[in-house]
């Protein structure tokens, strides 16, 4: 549990009194007349993680005839909170803070299902009624409780608000008998809850001031779980309760990736056709007028910022096939994270176009076609057949044609990027439909004939394509949307649909995982990459597209070799991942593989096989050697990761019996450095792990992190080191470098998202 720790009952007291008017833990706040955007602020985090109960933080109470509530183990969510008949109470950590345009909460819940007999009968119901969690003053005269129907209950000497009694109205918030993960925020005007990364109530009430609720939450002593309203509270199991000071954001309502039923959102996302993130520069696309490459770090790292204001003017133009891919498959995805935060006022790119593509480059601004045009404003054009919209190819997704039979106009008071964060937009085309997605939730979608006048696409899935590709503004089509000053960043094309739930995924591994350094997944070629020997592309389909495929048996002659420069990111950082899927139903018996490199990095080129130094090596087998000072270890500058530097103090050896790709399935490698650790990963589950001192003889790898670098770098094969370890004739796909030690966590989202 990582909470404050409290002092005894008494002194609590004495501290809740004497701080009304304490300044200190307002300190982030600015003074009146100069407020910024209330910062997000976690106070407190319940992971129920020791191995009992910390009295100083979390007192526990029985109702009459029932359990003082405890630890308990859960299959997929490990240590848990059980409450069956019993309640909790913990000192209030947002009355030690100043919330300003909300509170948040967000946790793990699974309820007890009714019993059923042996017959089948259902004997009693779910607990609608009982408090999840409360918040009440002293002697119990005001409160707000909320619960399983997401009842919302405020009771205060300044008014009274209630909404979703179960009484009126049951919502099927949760269902019970599974673990549910909830995100709620109580705001000055409303509250909204989502479950399992899906929102599920949003309410603004202009009829309350529910700054009241918001302010009375922040002001009482104590927060009680399984107490509060005017029920006992039926039996429950609760994880992971963070508390947190104003609203939630989008990063907040994701479900965590920890598997399990409800954890589980990470459905498989096939790879994208184009992707840019901009680490390596451009990657493709070309800067048209005065935008720039940002580093913006965190795990953006390297955006593009376009140039607002102008009229066809500033954009980033794309390769001219990134679309042509979906001719064949008939759908279409565009995915790209969106920020406003040097784009000015909403005012100034309300009818700003995010996504344009044409047939041919411009002629003085005249209009042409085709024309694909994805608004900012959440709106979408497809027009194959000219200004007038003469012949059936076009169709300007009507309200008419809305699901919902209005389009929502997302600019102004609904502006999604006011808030000056990371967004990420989708757009989303069949031949018969059309949707747009901020950050995962759906905003507008449209459904045509696909046949006759304005209910045809045709433009999109042809051969002659869409070609002018302008991200952040447009280029030819005369109408007056100015370009916008956003930035972007990881621009994806995919010839497929995309669902809702791999966008949230999309989302997951971007708040959960930096951008690599180097990404390749194939779909358009080799990229940076050369192939030396008998490597090949190849077609496998489903979510793994196209794959460099090795050439096997040979020694030092068939291999990948990446760019130069993707290992000497990590000079300053003193970190590196390598993570590549992998795939051995072609390279033979487990015996023809089992002494093969996967992964080799050298100073230089080859001299005719003969030894060289500085040198990386991970081999297939899950060892790995890092050696700076030549064949014979002279120096202090090497590290071969012994048995005795082994976490477990001996090296398992994943080769022959315990062939890790004899399955024929795919399979992700991650090898990690720092300047003290090093670690192997199959599918996300450590496979051995070396801790070393960092120096003298055989303990350090300053190889990885020197000025010198790695630059010849092999995919699949060893190209200098003259050992007798055979070239691999495996297939690999998405090969992707960090400056970064990536955590397990990190690794088991990777894993996730392709499998």
């Amino acid at each position: 549990m990582k909470t404050r720790k409290w002092p005894p009952l008494y002194m609590a007291i004495l501290i809740v009194l004497s701080m009304g008017s304490c300044q200190d833990w307002g300190q982030t706040d600015p003074p009146a007349g100069n407020q910024v955007y209330p910062k997000l602020e976690q106070v407190a985090n319940l992971t129920f993680n020791e191995e009992e109960l910390n009295p100083e933080e979390i007192q526990t109470f029985a109702y009459n005839e029932g359990e003082i509530p405890s630890l308990s183990t859960d299959d997929m969510l490990g240590k848990v909170f059980h409450l069956s008949g019993g309640y909790a109470r913990i000192f209030n950590p947002l009355n030690k803070v100043k919330v300003q345009n909300g509170v948040s909460f967000t946790f793990w819940i699974k309820q007890a299902p009714p019993e059923v007999t042996e017959e089948g009968e259902v004997i009693g119901k779910q607990d609608l009624t009982g408090a999840i969690f409360s918040f009440l003053n002293e002697n119990a005269t005001q409160r707000m409780f909320f619960t399983a129907n997401g009842w919302l209950n405020y009771e205060g000497i300044d008014g009274i608000y209630e909404d979703n009694n179960p009484d009126s109205e049951q919502t099927g918030l949760i269902s019970a008998g599974e673990w549910h993960y909830i995100a709620i925020s109580i705001t000055n005007n409303g509250y909204f809850v989502y479950v399992d990364g899906l929102k599920k109530i949003a309410k603004t009430v202009p009829e309350f001031d529910c700054s009241k609720i918001v302010q009375f939450i922040a002001s009482v002593p104590y927060m009680y779980i399984g107490y509060g309203s005017d029920s006992q509270t039926g039996e429950f199991w609760i994880d992971d309760l963070k508390i947190y000071r104003n609203t939630i954001t989008t990063k907040e309502t994701i479900v965590p990736s920890i598997g399990g039923p409800a954890g589980d959102t990470s459905v498989p996302i096939p790879d994208p056709v184009y992707f840019n993130n901009f680490e390596r520069g451009l990657n493709g696309a070309t800067i048209v007028g005065s935008g720039t490459l940002e580093t913006v770090g965190g795990n953006f790292g390297t955006v593009f910022q376009n140039v607002g204001g102008a009229l066809r003017t500033n954009y980033l133009l794309l390769p001219e096939n990134v679309l042509t891919h979906s001719n064949s498959t008939k759908e279409l995805t565009i995915t790209v994270w969106v920020n406003a935060s040097k784009a000015g006022s909403s005012n100034d790119y309300q009818w700003a176009p995010l996504f344009m593509a044409y047939g041919a480059p411009p002629v003085d601004n005249v209009n042409t076609s085709p024309v694909l045009a994805c608004q900012y404003r959440g709106v979408v054009t497809v027009n194959t057949n000219g200004p007038d919209n003469v012949g059936d190819n076009w169709c300007d997704f009507t309200n008419e044609q809305n699901d919902e039979k209005t389009n929502t106009i997302y600019n102004n008071d609904k502006d999604w990027l006011a808030d000056h964060e990371w967004h990420l937009y989708t757009a989303v085309f069949t031949e018969t439909t059309a949707a747009v997605y901020f950050d995962g939730e759906l905003k507008n979608s449209w459904t045509i004939s696909g046949s006759g006048k304005g209910n045809t696409v045709g433009s999109l899935f042809s051969n002659s394509g869409l070609k002018y590709i302008c991200l952040g503004g447009n280029q030819a089509w005369n109408w007056g949307d100015n370009d916008a000053g956003f930035m972007f960043d990881d621009i994806a094309i995919y010839n497929k649909a995309l669902t809702a739930e791999q966008q949230k995924n999309i989302i997951t591994s971007k708040t959960n995982i930096p951008s690599p350094i180097y990404f390749n997944n194939f779909e358009n070629g080799i990229g940076e990459a050369t192939i030396q020997g008998a490597g090949t592309l190849e077609v496998v389909g489903n979510n793994f597209g196209n794959v460099f495929k090795n050439a096997g048996g040979a020694l030092r002659t068939n291999y990948l070799l990446l760019p130069e420069d993707i290992l000497t990111h990590s000079n300053s950082s003193k970190g590196l991942t390598i993570t590549t899927w992998v795939n051995a139903s072609d390279a033979g018996a487990s015996s023809d593989y089992q002494w093969a490199p996967l992964f080799m990095a050298y100073g230089a080129p080859p001299v005719d096989n003969v030894n060289t130094s500085p040198v990386l090596a991970c081999q297939y087998r899950g060892v790995v050697t890092v050696n700076t000072n030549g064949p014979d270890n002279v120096g202090d500058n090497w590290c071969d990761f012994t048995n005795e530097q082994n976490d477990e103090k001996a090296n398992t050896i994943y080769n022959n019996d315990k062939d890790w790709l004899a399955d024929h399935e795919w399979h992700l490698y991650t090898a990690v450095f720092t300047e003290t650790t090093a670690a192997v990963y199959f599918d996300g589950e450590l496979k051995n792990s070396w801790t070393i001192s960092g120096s003298g003889k055989g303990n350090t790898v300053g190889s990885l992190f020197s000025n010198s670098g790695l630059k010849y770098i092999c995919l699949g094969g060893n190209q200098a080191w003259n050992w007798g370890d055979n070239d691999a004739g495996f297939m690999f796909d998405n090969v992707a470098i960090y400056n970064v030690a990536l955590k397990e966590n990190q690794i088991k989202i990777l894993t996730q998202q392709k499998k």
